[in-house]
């Protein structure tokens, strides 16, 4: 354990032990399932652990695409499901292969990627195109909250790709994704379905982890 956390700040390690509090206090509290709790809290570690550039957070990130998968299919959010199995999983699968070969050995983090306007603009005119695509699938699937799921899938793998490539732009992708989650989230539990809390908790905690991620990469 001391090894693992000798780097981490104060800052670091009080985020971490008081999200994963939130999470589970509000999981025991509103009956949510163990699998959604897990999840939130896996999903805050991983971020966590991107902010500071480990390796190690590509790994545990494709365990939660897989649970996370798992929810969304449960609560009907097609787009998720479809987005993560096709996209996502295997985008992380890439992630952890790029991390491992970019690994400093001296600081155990990963080496900073550079993403070339060209690409930026290949990635914009792809994203355009599949939104449009999916968009149409998911409403043929009649998929809840049609609009903002088909949002929340486009800004997914735009931030994966980003953080595959190493670069501190996925953060500001993170950010805007984290917003629409807490919109997608969100409507079901004002809704009455309070199990979901800890879900929703989940955006709205990384959303101060993504501002911490950007500055840290930026410097």
């Amino acid at each position: 354990m001391k090894k693992i956390f000798k780097d981490w700040s104060l800052f670091e390690i009080s985020f971490l032990s008081i999200s994963i509090i939130i999470i589970a206090v509000s999981g025991v509290i509103f009956k949510a399932e163990l699998i959604s709790v897990a999840m939130s809290v896996l999903a805050v570690t991983v971020a966590i652990l991107q902010a500071k550039g480990k390796v190690l957070s590509q790994c545990i990130g494709l365990l939660v695409a897989v649970l996370y998968s798992i929810i969304s299919f449960k609560n009907k959010y097609y787009g998720e499901v479809i987005i993560y199995i096709t996209l996502m999983i295997p985008l992380y699968i890439l992630s952890v292969i790029s991390w491992i070969q970019n690994k400093n050995k001296e600081t155990q983090t990963v080496n900073k990627g550079y993403v070339p306007k060209k690409e930026w603009i290949v990635l914009i005119f792809v994203n355009i195109v599949l939104f449009t695509i999916l968009y149409q699938i998911l409403k043929a699937l009649n998929t809840s909250q049609l609009l903002i799921s088909s949002l929340s899938m486009i800004t997914s793998v735009m931030a994966t790709y980003l953080i595959s490539k190493r670069s501190k732009y996925s953060f500001l992708f993170y950010l805007l994704n984290d917003i629409i989650l807490i919109l997608l989230w969100g409507i079901p539990v004002i809704q009455g379905n309070f199990s979901l809390i800890p879900v929703l908790l989940d955006p709205l905690i990384l959303f101060i982890n993504d501002i911490y991620g950007f500055k840290n990469w930026s410097k």
